[in-house]
């Protein structure tokens, strides 16, 4: 019996996880200052999520904050648009090397619609480094 309910435990422990997904799209690294869209493809319509803005950026990315607004399309039509700032945990020692950070903007939301949500983010002021934006949702 008690093995019965640790294979079940472990059952519904793996069928709770949910995995991550990670759209980006490279942008202008010399000035990136146009909309990015990215288009996410929901089929889990009951899990409560974490949405983040992920960005890639290089030494020449000097700010710890930027705000960013986060224009969002639902799959039945309706929209939503909001500003949000971003705040980075950044290094500031100089390096050729690339860094990554998802920045969670939204926690326990959920996405309850099947289908396309398209979220289009633009930078509030141009903004030097950034390799690739985009959305990571776990």
């Amino acid at each position: 019996m008690r093995l019965l309910i640790a294979i079940l435990a472990v059952v519904v422990s793996i069928g709770c996880t949910s995995k991550s997904h990670i759209d980006m799209q490279p942008v202008d690294v010399f000035g990136w200052d146009k909309p990015v869209s990215i288009i996410y493809e929901n089929s889990h319509t009951e899990s409560l999520r974490t949405i983040a803005i992920a960005m890639r950026y290089n030494s020449n990315f000097d700010t710890d904050t930027l705000s960013v607004d986060i224009h969002t399309s639902l799959p039945d039509v309706h929209q939503c648009k909001e500003r949000v700032v971003l705040h980075f945990k950044r290094d500031y020692h100089a390096s050729a090397v690339t860094s990554s950070e998802s920045i969670a903007y939204r926690h326990n939301c959920s996405l309850n619609q099947s289908g396309c949500y398209i979220f289009t983010i633009t930078p509030c002021r141009a903004v030097k480094g950034v390799e690739a934006v985009g959305i990571e949702i776990k």
